[in-house]
This record gives structure tokens, sequence and C-alpha cells, in this order.
């Protein structure tokens, strides 16, 4: 059974309250100090409200993710592929 940690986290000034994983915390930890360096860059790039900053920083986030899911993707079907010819130039020398 896992153990819970309760922990506080700070984001753009703010604390949340969470319980999590033992074993995930330094996670979070990282994961807060992103989100809050990101804030801090929009806030330094543009005037706006705490809430658009915690927007921008999301969107930026969830950019990332989904580039690096795509990129995954690309890499197993590139795999994929090179199985592919592989396959082919077997079958090809077999014929010949």
């Amino acid at each position: 059974m896992e153990q819970k940690l309760n922990i506080k986290l700070t984001i753009a000034g703010k604390s949340y309250p969470l319980k999590i994983d033992r074993e995930k915390e330094a996670v979070y930890r990282r994961a807060e100090k992103e989100v809050n360096a990101l804030v801090s860059m929009y806030k330094t790039s543009f005037r706006a409200e705490p809430e658009d900053y915690l927007a921008m920083a999301a969107l930026g986030l969830a950019v990332n993710n989904v580039q690096m899911e795509l990129s995954r993707s690309l890499g197993e079907d590139i795999d994929r592929l090179v199985e592919l010819d592989k396959e082919l130039d077997q079958y090809i020398n077999n014929e010949l």
C-alpha cells in the first residue's frame, strides 16, 4: 500500500494543499518550480491578470506535452518503417 504525503505547493503566490503518493513528491516540487518560472516569465513579458499568467503557463506546458507525444508517436512510426524495410529486403533477397 502506497503511503500518502500531505504537501503544500505554492503556485503564483497561492498555496495549494495536496495529498500525493510519497514517491511522487520530487515530481510535484519540480512541476511547481516550472509553473512558477513560466508565470514569472509571462509577468515580465506583458501586463495581465494573475489568472492570465496561469493560463499562459498551462498552455505552454500543454504545448510541450503535445509536442512530446507527437515526437514519441513519430519515433514509433519510424521504428515500424525500419522493421518493414528489413522485412522487404529479406523478401526481395530470398526471391532473387
